[in-house]
């Protein structure tokens, strides 16, 4: 009788690993405070600041220097693709949810330097820094 090489668990143990590295994204999205978001975009050389608010939103004011695409927008996958993507990413909304999403999706569409600011915007402003009236 010849001896299996590898039992049945061996087939699904690799099935599964392949699958799980085949699903992540080589990108990786970085989730930081608004503390840290705030420093690297200030040492950051030309950071791209994105605010995926809807408009109203927006309207109660930005983070300087942030552009606005809104995530919830049919077209924000197609609007991105017009950003640079050597550009390092930062990106956020009220609270850290839109953004998180709008940041795995950045991700997917190759940009390698992608940051979300846990606790959005309302983190930030919390923290007493800088929001001005949207500057697009």
């Amino acid at each position: 009788m010849k001896k299996r090489l590898f039992s049945k668990f061996d087939y699904w143990l690799v099935a599964i690993i392949f699958v799980l590295s085949s699903c992540s994204n080589p990108q990786s999205v970085k989730n930081i405070n608004s503390d840290e978001f705030k420093r690297l975009i200030e040492s950051s050389n030309a950071p791209l600041v994105l605010d995926v608010r809807t408009d109203m939103e927006v309207a109660t004011g930005v983070i300087p220097d942030a552009i606005q695409i809104d995530y919830t927008d049919d077209n924000f996958e197609q609007k991105i693709t017009q950003l640079d993507k050597s550009k390092t990413v930062f990106v956020y909304c009220a609270t850290g949810g839109r953004s998180a999403a709008a940041a795995s999706v950045l991700a997917g569409n190759g940009f390698e330097h992608v940051y979300n600011l846990e606790g959005g915007i309302e983190a930030w402003k919390e923290k007493g820094f800088a929001v001005v009236k949207n500057n697009n």
